[in-house]
């Protein structure tokens, strides 16, 4: 699986794609976990199933949510994004799956 996480550089998110990748990796699950600014967005897209937007971006949730109806599209809150906790996100994304 794919996740793709989105800020405005690509920068503050690499650190907590960092974190969910080791987060993924100690429960034994081989996902893919990357970082971009959000202007690559239509580049990667077609290839991810998960798109995760930081707080910074959260303004555009709702045409990316029109624009990619088949992914799972969902917003970091400031709060969970300043944790920089990958094993809450991890479970916030199982979460979803399940559903």
């Amino acid at each position: 699986m794919n996740i793709s996480l989105f800020c405005n550089s690509g920068m503050s998110t690499s650190m907590m794609a960092s974190k969910l990748k080791a987060a993924y990796k100690a429960a034994g699950i081989d996902h893919q976990v990357e970082a971009y600014d959000y202007s690559s967005l239509p580049d990667v897209a077609e290839e991810t199933q998960i798109i995760i937007l930081g707080p910074q971006i959260a303004w555009a949730l709702e045409d990316v949510q029109r624009d990619y109806p088949d992914k799972i599209v969902f917003t970091l809150g400031i709060q969970e994004f300043g944790s920089m906790n990958g094993e809450l996100l991890k479970n916030r994304i199982d979460g979803l799956l399940k559903n």
